[in-house]
């Protein structure tokens, strides 16, 4: 989740592309925000005035023709934190936005409205809510609660029970919206989120001392590749095996076979030291079963 909404959109479009560039090449999928909303999570939404800037229906679409979003926060006249009086949604400019887009889009401040108004807003497009300051809320109220129950209570004390209040709310919410029961048809439309292990073996006829730098090289450099979670190198236990030394990285998706290929720092890395020297090699990607 990015939100550079405070930034002009241009430079709202730059930022936001940048990671969905690097996200994406890692199978991750992307929200993005365009358009205000004022407020700070969790405190009173007057005590940090600003005026929201409502989301158009033109610069969304653009924006998430630029960016490759995969969901799109809008602001449609909610605030963060607390809300003084009754919000009043602009329901007709989410329901363009939604037709316009056809992609999952996200409210953010959701705490204070009405069940009515959260089911206008899932009947209109918006699949996540972000609901932070009632859930604060709740586990306040619980420590209150404990505190007036007995006045000397420790830490624990205090604390205690707070798990289940904030539990009860979370699943009114769930009933309310609609996702509750819902797991099993979530999960037979889901993949499942597998590591790739990238194994290349491989012979040379350098000596020591340079392939002692291509495999170091390689560690550093190929390491800071988005989506690489680690680089091992290894050579051959038997003297007699076929291929001497190996190279093992492991990718955090499947997605990262074709960005880390066309990465500029693996091409660099594999055209200037590694195939000069390792000619004779063998490459495999593969998941575990």
């Amino acid at each position: 989740m990015v939100d550079a909404s405070h930034e002009a959109f241009d430079g709202n479009v730059a930022i936001t592309r940048k990671i969905v560039d690097m996200a994406h090449a890692c199978g991750v999928p992307v929200e993005g925000e365009l358009g205000y909303v004022a407020g700070v999570e969790g405190e009173d939404a007057e005590k940090h005035p600003g005026e929201v800037i409502y989301t158009s229906v033109d610069e969304a679409k653009a924006y998430v023709d630029q960016t490759r979003v995969d969901f799109l926060a809008v602001s449609v006249g909610t605030v963060h934190g607390r809300m003084k009086g009754k919000p009043v949604l602009d329901f007709d400019r989410l329901q363009q936005i939604n037709e316009a887009l056809n992609i999952p889009l996200v409210i953010h401040g959701g705490t204070g409205l009405s069940d009515e108004q959260f089911s206008k807003l899932i009947a209109n497009g918006v699949s996540k809510i972000n609901y932070y300051t009632a859930l604060a809320d709740a586990a306040g109220s619980k420590m209150r609660a404990n505190v007036d129950a007995d006045d000397r209570c420790g830490y624990t004390g205090i604390v205690s029970g707070i798990q289940d209040a904030i539990r009860a709310e979370v699943e009114r919410c769930m009933v309310n919206w609609g996702s509750a029961g819902q797991a099993d048809e979530v999960l037979a439309v889901s993949e499942a989120w597998q590591p790739v292990h990238h194994v290349i073996i491989f012979n040379t006829d350098a000596d020591d001392a340079q392939v002692a730098h291509v495999l170091s090289e390689g560690q550093k450099i190929l390491s800071r590749i988005p989506g690489v979670r680690r680089v091992v190198t290894g050579n051959a236990v038997q003297e007699n095996e076929k291929y001497k030394f190996t190279w093992l990285i492991e990718f955090v998706h499947e997605s990262v076979i074709d960005s880390y290929r066309d990465h500029p720092d693996h091409v660099a890395f594999a055209d200037k030291l590694f195939r000069p020297i390792a000619g004779d090699r063998l490459s495999i990607d593969y998941t575990e079963n």
